[in-house]
């Protein structure tokens, strides 16, 4: 079955499912890195918000093998996790108090993203290839982030000026979503705890990991969901106080638009062969929806300042090999 088959045959077997208390539309979405995503909007009467749930990788199931009907149950489980929460109220969603309460901002890629940034508000940062977008947090929970990314046009229907969405920004995403600075070994450490589903304790690590520090040292900065994290290295003074602590200027990996990992300069850290590393694992294992930046970055404490230090030649949005 061809792909534009897969998909008129998702959207009517669910159709059928669900009766005509829903409908449903198939719709070619723009994500982060211009990554164009086919997603399935499903909508129940009376609710003025739906869920889009993305087909793409649905289809990669289905042609290894996975049958229809499982995939269509899979969509349907999707689509009550992600179902709207009832606490949530769409007159919140129209208030401009509210709107200025849960405004956040998030890092991107800015030549990755040209093309929508002529339509979504932004702080440009051109020395360093990247920039802050503005969303509106809807709902957190401990394992999930229900965000809405703000256009110009919202501007306008809210009566919010640029500079309210910017002030409102600086000051609630450090709030909503305070940074945190952990060692990489810990963070490791802590994946798989999670991951052994309580097979593992953390004495059992010891026969997993090396009891020596990492050299040289690194840390993840991300927040405390480790969701869009990477936006805390523009947090005020977050990079200047730990450049404090470690006594040192920073190097700064984009490991992805949810952390960037840290390591204090030293005469043993080889910047080009970390650029190398960047790349590599951006191409390899870094979806492409969630890639940063493949340059590497410089904290300077003398100067405060953060610079680009070294550039991959590859553009951030070009398609794996």
């Amino acid at each position: 079955m061809v792909y534009e088959d897969f998909l008129a045959t998702i959207k009517q077997s669910l159709e059928e499912r669900l009766g005509s208390d829903f409908t449903l539309s198939i719709q070619t979405i723009t994500k982060n890195n211009g990554l164009s995503l086919d997603g399935l909007c499903i909508g129940k009467t009376g609710e003025k918000v739906a869920p889009t749930i993305y087909l793409n990788h649905f289809y990669k199931f289905y042609q290894d093998g996975i049958p229809i009907y499982e995939i269509i149950s899979d969509i349907l489980l999707l689509y009550q996790a992600n179902k709207l929460p009832d606490e949530v109220h769409l007159n919140d969603l129209t208030s401009p108090d509210h709107i200025k309460r849960r405004v956040i901002h998030r890092l991107i890629n800015e030549s990755a993203n040209q093309a929508q940034l002529t339509d979504i508000p932004h702080i440009s940062y051109p020395a360093l290839d990247l920039c802050l977008v503005f969303c509106i947090s809807v709902h957190e929970t401990q394992d999930n982030l229900l965000t809405a990314l703000i256009h110009n046009s919202h501007l306008k229907t809210w009566n919010l000026s640029f500079e309210d969405l910017k002030q409102a920004a600086k000051l609630n995403t450090p709030i909503l979503f305070p940074a945190r600075i952990r060692s990489l070994s810990e963070v490791i450490k802590d994946i798989a705890l999670k991951s052994s589903s309580g097979d593992l304790d953390e004495d059992d690590l010891i026969d997993f990991f090396d009891t020596e520090p990492l050299s040289p040292p690194m840390y993840v900065l991300t927040n405390s969901t480790g969701i869009n994290g990477a936006a805390c290295m523009l947090y005020d003074d977050i990079l200047k106080d730990f450049a404090s602590c470690t006594d040192s200027d920073l190097i700064i990996l984009p490991s992805s638009i949810h952390e960037v990992l840290i390591i204090p300069n030293s005469k043993n850290v080889a910047i080009d062969e970390l650029a190398d590393t960047v790349f590599a694992i951006n191409q390899e294992e870094v979806p492409e929806e969630d890639r940063l930046s493949n340059h590497i970055y410089f904290y300077s404490r003398n100067e405060d300042q953060l610079s680009v230090v070294f550039t991959s030649s590859v553009p951030i949005g070009t398609k794996n090999p």
